[in-house]
C-alpha cells in the first residue's frame, strides 16, 4: 500500500499536500475494511528504521530495490497516516510474518488475511486482495480466494524450490531456472507418499552437490518461510526479531484487538523492550 498510494499521489501532482495523503489512506483503508466484511481489522505496517532480521540471514534480500521519488517524498507522511488509523508498527520482522502468526493462533476460519504478496498463500485462510487487476471477464469475487492447510503447506515448499527473485538473488536462494510453477510440477511428479522435504534434497543436491545444496536449501527455507509457531526454530538465532514474534503470540483472547493493542503499545513507555 505504501509505493501505491506514494505512486499514485506523485504521478496525480502531489509532492507537498499532506492532507490529500492523509485522506488517500483514510479512505482506501475504510474501504478495504467495509469489503472485507470483518468486524475487527488488525492492521501491521513497518515502522521507519525497520531492522529486518532476514537481511542477517542474507544481506542482499530486497538490497536491489530503488527508492524512488515518490516513496522519499510521501513515507514519513504515510507511515504517520497508518499510525494514526490505528496499525500496529514493527521494527523487527515483516508484515506478512505478523499476519500469519496471528492468523495461526486466531484460526483460519476465523480470518480474511487482506494482502496482495503472493507469499501470504503459505496462510491457511480466505485470502482477499483489493489490488488485484481484474481482467474483463473477470468479477470482484476475483479478488477472492482459500487456502487450505494442504494448499499453503505446498505453497511453502514450492518457494523453497524456486525461492523469489523479487527480493532476492537467484544465485544464492532457490534453484535457477525453477519458477513456481516447475516447482510444483517437481512435487506433484514425486507422488503424495514422498514428503515434501525429500523432493527438496533429491533436486538441491541434483543440481548444486549435497554440500552446497543443503546450505542453499536452508537458507532459502529461512528466507521464504513466514513465521509461524512451527517449524521456525531459526528465529530464535534472531533475538530482536524473536521477541517481537513472540508478543504476537502471548495472546490466545478473543479480544484480539485490544489485546494486540496493548502489547504493543507498550513500548511507547518502555522504549528498551525490543533494544
Amino acid at each position: 500500500m505504501l509505493h501505491i498510494v506514494a505512486n499514485v499521489q506523485v504521478k496525480a501532482g502531489n509532492k507537498d499536500i499532506p492532507d490529500m495523503v492523509l485522506n488517500h489512506i483514510r479512505v482506501f483503508i475504510a474501504s478495504i475494511e467495509k469489503n472485507s466484511g470483518c468486524q475487527h481489522a488488525i492492521k501491521f505496517y513497518q515502522s521507519i528504521g525497520h531492522e529486518n532480521y532476514r537481511n542477517c540471514i542474507l544481506p542482499q534480500y530486497k538490497a536491489h530495490r530503488i527508492v524512488t521519488e515518490a516513496i522519499k517524498i510521501w513515507k514519513p507522511t504515510i507511515v504517520e497516516a497508518f499510525k494514526e488509523i490505528g496499525g500496529i508498527g514493527l521494527k523487527y520482522i515483516e508484515s506478512d510474518d505478523a499476519i500469519s502468526v496471528l492468523a495461526e493462533i486466531i484460526g483460519a476460519e476465523n480470518v480474511v488475511i487482506v494482502s496482495s504478496d503472493k507469499d501470504m498463500m503459505q496462510v491457511p485462510g480466505i485470502h482477499y486482495n483489493p489490488f488485484k487487476t481484474l481482467k474483463k471477464d473477470q468479477t470482484a469475487e476475483d479478488r477472492w480466494s482459500k487456502a487450505t492447510i494442504a494448499t499453503a503447506h505446498k505453497f511453502l515448499w514450492q518457494q523453497v524450490l524456486s525461492g523469489d527473485t523479487t527480493d532476492m538473488p537467484n544465485n544464492l536462494c532457490g534453484i535457477e531456472g525453477v519458477g513456481l510453477v516447475t516447482a510444483k510440477a517437481l512435487l506433484d511428479n514425486a507422488g503424495i507418499y514422498t514428503p515434501y522435504p525429500k523432493t527438496i534434497e533429491w533436486a538441491y543436491t541434483k543440481k548444486y552437490g549435497s554440500k552446497e545444496g543443503f546450505i542453499r536449501a536452508n537458507r532459502t527455507y529461512k528466507m521464504v518461510k513466514l513465521l509461524s509457531k512451527y517449524g521456525c526454530d531459526f528465529i530464535s538465532d534472531y533475538p530482536k526479531a524473536h521477541t517481537e514474534m513472540k508478543i504476537l503470540e502471548l495472546t490466545e483472547s478473543t479480544e484480539i484487538v485490544d489485546e494486540i493493542a496493548q502489547l504493543f503499545y507498550a513500548p511507547n513507555n518502555n522504549p528498551n523492550l525490543f533494544k
